[in-house]
């Protein structure tokens, strides 16, 4: 198992020549609203160019077997740049007050430019988004590193964001042992049971976390308290997220908040880095930030009796808990 996912995060590299693009899977009316780009223009502080060099020529062949036919993008962020390989990149609306906030951690080895077509997704739909990396982590050191950093620039008189932020919507994302990271920072900004964390693992006094996004995670996540709306995602053709032992580990645990489990059909684990067009979870992405940001009318594509996912056949498996089930829209 473990060697398994090692290689299924080493996988998250570059694809210098793309393979060849498979048949468009049809998408739920949801992700057909949402898949092309927001009504906001978007500007980021990272610059992103062809991934090269022989670390992105070691991962490519292990990015196409996880389903990566695009060729990617890097930014300057080690080890497959020269730049350092700890950092926090922005990408925001250029107009508009105050937006929220999504912090989102790439997965292992992963570069942040990997995802940056994500990042600027959301930012065109108003969000600012906050894609922090640390290299080597072995502990949610970079989910907590963003959440720092985003409250620094929002302070920050100098900064392009400063008072652009909406510390008080902040949602936690990532993908694959991102995802696994996004999870255990909601956990542990939630832990009650009074074990000591180090200062570096607290979330700003400024922040509040409104839910939780998490793309293809791990298998290795382990049960946290988490209090915050939670979408976990995957698909039917994913080998280091699979769905028959995501269910249980993953989603499972989570019962003091609302929960939702969404199995795409054939998307593999590298599929969120494919155009955005043909990501089967690219419209429920949007729509459950928007939700859980306080947008009304996302909500009823999540609770309620006549919730409108799973849309027409693109997602093999929706399933929502028990809190879930019992919520309900603003009147």
């Amino acid at each position: 198992m473990a060697v398994v996912f090692a290689v299924a995060l080493i996988s998250t590299g570059v694809a210098a020549t793309a393979a060849a693009a498979p048949t468009p899977r049809a998408g739920s009316a949801l992700n057909t609203n949402l898949s092309g780009p927001g009504p906001f223009s978007v500007a980021a502080t990272a610059r992103v160019a062809p991934c090269v060099g022989p670390e992105a020529d070691a991962q490519n062949a292990d990015a196409r077997r996880q389903g990566a036919y695009t060729p990617l993008q890097c930014t300057s962020a080690a080890p497959i740049g020269r730049g350092p390989d700890t950092g926090v990149d922005f990408y925001y609306p250029t107009t508009g007050g105050e937006r929220p906030l999504v912090e989102f951690v790439p997965g292992s080895r992963a570069n942040p430019g990997y995802f940056a077509p994500l990042a600027r997704h959301w930012a065109s739909y108003g969000f600012v988004v906050a894609v922090s990396y640390k290299g080597t982590e072995i502990a949610p050191e970079s989910g907590f590193l963003g959440l720092r950093r985003a409250v620094a620039e929002n302070g920050d008189r100098t900064s392009p964001l400063f008072g652009r932020i909406d510390l008080k919507k902040t949602v936690l994302a990532g993908h694959s042992s991102g995802a696994t990271k996004a999870i255990e920072v909601a956990g542990i900004a939630n832990a009650s049971n009074g074990v000591p964390v180090p200062a570096t693992f607290t979330v700003p006094s400024a922040v509040r976390l409104v839910g939780v996004l998490a793309l293809a995670p791990d298998v290795y996540t382990v049960p946290t308290p988490v209090r915050a709306p939670t979408l976990i995602a995957t698909g039917t053709a994913d080998k280091a997220s699979n769905a028959a032992r995501i269910q249980p580990l993953v989603y499972g645990p989570i019962t003091g908040a609302s929960a939702w489990f969404v199995v795409a059909r054939g998307a593999p684990h590298l599929d969120v880095v494919n155009p955005l067009s043909r990501y089967p979870l690219t419209g429920v992405a949007v729509q459950f930030l928007r939700f859980v940001t306080g947008d009304p009318t996302a909500c009823r594509s999540f609770v309620g009796p006549s919730w409108t996912l799973p849309g027409d056949g693109a997602f093999a498996r929706v399933v929502r808990n028990a809190p879930a089930r019992a919520s309900g829209c603003p009147a």
